[in-house]
């Protein structure tokens, strides 16, 4: 009795240690999980990914304007910033691009111009900013220069292959971001691409109702900013307006009376203006995708709005501590570069830091009254010098790569050197894995 007593006792001794081990260490686990993603939340205010897809099935997953596997080669970077969308595809071997996005829609809104620019041989690298897309959002930081910087390094990073030098490309408020990094990092960056840029816009089309409602020192509620900043980009079925900040009411007549006085690439006629000009909206409603008609700025910009919790508070602080105007002293970097560049052809290190084509590329709207084309081609040469800039106007408004996405694909092959037909071709350069 004695004996079975004792194995009685050994045996529930060796089913009850390892039970208690485990249920320790699944305890451990839990604890541990869980404050991993107390800490994501505590850090970064999670995008739609983490909040909304959870409760949505593959099909409503699918049906959303800004779909998660609409650009190919998609992953998500965990940083200490929280995380990062980025896209990465084309061959290997091909002239490394990258490409940012405007301040409000993600890289969707780059998602053709990409393909195109694969299609010409290109390897491209896209990513959603900060409270973007399905990107989250860094609390409790600006977004600023810096911060975007960061955000542009971390994605590199997180490439296989090295990107350490590539062309830069970027779009509207992208485009300020694109020539402040270039600016500090001149060794990585080959070519400076800029469309519609932001950075040196004039002070003079800002209204003073903007510049009240975007004040870093506002006595209003943040809360109640962010509601009417909310009210003022939401679109709505019926409405299709610009998502980028609106030409001041006291400028528009200026902007009507001027017309261009050199040759565009395209026949435009005379510049338009107004908030309900169709120059200034009409690609709002323009699929992004083919195939997916839900996927228009105009419905991209309302998703945001309605299911990233980051979206407005990062569309708020952008403008506040991000200018898109004032630039020059930055922009005067590069341009300084550029001309010793030329000036010293057969020095080495003159042109690390300048550009293969020894320029820039300001790719422009003829039509557009947020980036009017002829003021910034012309604070654009004060700043870079006439030498070093190449300026192309297109028969478009402000969303130029959307509305003449193949011209634009053009301009850039021309400007980046590409072969008419380089690389990997139409679908086969599509299929070409991250």
């Amino acid at each position: 009795m004695a004996y079975l007593q004792r194995a009685s006792t050994h045996v529930s001794r060796q089913t009850v240690v390892p039970l208690a081990v485990t249920a320790g260490a699944l305890l451990s686990i839990l604890v541990i999980s869980r404050s991993i993603s107390s800490g994501r939340s505590k850090n970064a205010i999670l995008s739609p990914r983490e909040t909304l897809f959870p409760k949505l099935s593959e099909e409503e997953i699918a049906a959303v304007p800004y779909p998660p596997d609409a650009i190919p080669g998609g992953r998500d970077v965990d940083t200490p910033y929280g995380s990062i969308r980025v896209y990465e595809w084309g061959p290997e071997d091909g002239k490394k691009v990258v490409m940012l996005h405007g301040i409000s829609t993600p890289s969707i809104a780059l998602a053709a111009l990409a393909h195109h620019l694969v299609e010409k041989g290109c390897r491209v690298l896209l990513m959603d900013f900060f409270g973007r897309g399905y990107s989250s959002s860094p609390k409790a930081l600006p977004h600023d220069y810096r911060l975007y910087t960061s955000q542009l390094l971390l994605a590199l990073a997180s490439c296989r292959t090295p990107w350490t030098s590539f062309s830069l490309l970027g779009y509207s408020f992208g485009g300020a971001i694109a020539a402040n990094f270039t600016a500090h990092f001149p060794h990585l960056v080959s070519n400076l691409i800029l469309i519609a840029p932001g950075g040196l816009l004039r002070k003079s089309h800002t209204s003073w109702k903007t510049s009240m409602l975007y004040a870093q020192t506002s006595l209003l509620p943040a809360t109640l900013v962010e509601s009417m900043v909310g009210r003022r980009l939401w679109t709505g079925d019926a409405a299709a307006r610009s998502i980028e900040p609106e030409p001041s009411s006291a400028n528009e007549g200026k902007v009507a009376e001027k017309k261009v006085k050199w040759k565009r690439d395209s026949d435009a006629g005379s510049v338009r203006s107004g908030i309900s000009s169709p120059s200034l909206y009409e690609s709002s409603t323009s699929p992004l995708l083919l195939n997916h008609p839900a996927s228009t700025v105009s419905k991209v910009v309302d998703w945001q709005i309605k299911h990233h919790r980051a979206f407005v508070p990062a569309f708020i602080s952008s403008i506040q501590n991000t200018p898109v105007h004032g630039q020059q002293e930055t922009w005067a970097r590069i341009g300084a570069r550029l001309e010793q560049q030329n000036l010293h052809p057969k020095d080495s290190e003159a042109q690390k830091m300048g550009m293969e084509s020894g320029k820039v590329l300001l790719l422009l709207g003829a039509r557009d009254e947020i980036v009017v084309a002829e003021e910034v081609s012309e604070d654009a040469q004060k700043v870079l010098g006439e030498a070093n800039v190449v300026v192309r106007v297109l028969d478009a408004g402000h969303e130029v790569p959307i509305e003449l996405v193949g011209e634009c694909a053009e301009v850039i092959r021309r400007y980046l050197g590409l072969k008419k037909k380089g690389g990997k071709e139409g679908k086969e350069a599509r299929k070409q894995k991250s």
